[in-house]
């Protein structure tokens, strides 16, 4: 809509009058050639390909003929044309990509503590215990330590369909292998994770409507919604609570994920909010049946 309003400006700039007096349908080429291919579509999203391909392309030649009238002019749809290239990719990337994470339910935060051979081995179990996505998330571990760490869950969760998500560091999730890569508010900004990491799973940490928005507008894969309720493994200044989740299920489509002290205990609250997915990491990793734990959330998050 944006690039939409900007072109009309543009245009507006050019004499209507004479625009006018340029069309001439008797004397187009284009209504007496055709094609067979163009008489049909085999999927939706060829429509949103060519959909693509021609603004670009006639983004092009308003700026070359516009040479004819107008330098300045022309250099304004040249500008208009890089910024359409990038708006176009991105949608076009999330209409025809399928998300990995779009029927994942519970995802779980965890660290380096572990020896590497012990955690590897809770990796395992935590995954085929109904774990979808694994987030690691380890801010005083180094580079070198998490590349490690998160190289060994890659390899073990090969088999399986858990996903591992890196916490902050795109540079790890990409030299491990991993299936995306998260950032907050004050980390990467999302377009330049999306520059460097373009084929993982994007999300993104978000504490209001507005940063909700705004992530699934630039491209985001999943959203993160929170703090919920006061967590014991991270402290938060303020709680945006079930009222911000509430209001994310009914504007918000990509998958959304409520974390902060979420709990089989509060669960309820969540889901009577229009939760349906969560994030969490001390009611798995302080139960003293974490497996079970992991099975009695997917059971109750189905």
């Amino acid at each position: 809509k944006t690039l939409r309003h900007e072109l009309g400006t543009v245009v507006a700039q050019l004499d209507r009058v004479a625009r006018l007096s340029s069309r001439c349908t008797d004397g187009d080429a284009g209504t007496q050639s055709s094609t067979v291919a163009e008489n049909s579509r085999s999927a939706w999203r060829g429509i949103v390909s060519a959909g693509c391909e021609r603004v670009g392309q006639s983004l092009r030649c308003l700026e070359e003929f516009s040479k004819l009238v107008d330098g300045h002019v022309s250099a304004q749809f040249k500008q208009l044309r890089y910024v359409a290239y990038d708006v176009l990719a991105k949608y076009e990337l999330r209409l025809v990509r399928a998300n990995p994470l779009a029927t994942a339910k519970l995802y779980v935060l965890l660290d380096c503590e572990l020896p590497i051979n012990d955690f590897v081995q809770y990796v395992r179990q935590l995954s085929q215990a109904g774990v979808d996505v694994l987030q690691l998330r380890d801010k005083r571990s180094v580079g070198a330590d998490l590349v490690k760490y998160a190289r060994a869950a890659v390899a073990a969760l090969e088999p399986t369909s858990t996903r591992l998500i890196v916490n902050d560091r795109a540079d790890v999730a990409l030299a491990s292998g991993a299936s995306g890569v998260h950032v907050g508010q004050e980390d990467m900004a999302l377009t330049d994770v999306r520059r460097l990491c373009g084929h993982l799973s994007i999300g993104v940490s978000t504490h209001n409507i507005e940063q909700a928005l705004a992530a699934q507008d630039q491209g985001a894969d999943y959203i993160g919604c929170g703090p919920m309720f006061s967590s014991p493994t991270k402290s938060f200044a303020e709680f945006p609570g079930v009222d911000f989740l509430h209001e994310v299920s009914q504007r918000i489509s990509i998958p959304t994920f409520a974390i902060g002290g979420i709990s089989l205990d509060n669960l309820i609250a969540i889901q009577q909010a229009g939760g349906r997915r969560v994030a969490v990491s001390s009611a798995i990793h302080a139960s003293l049946q974490p497996f079970a734990t992991v099975q009695e959330f997917k059971r109750r998050l189905a």
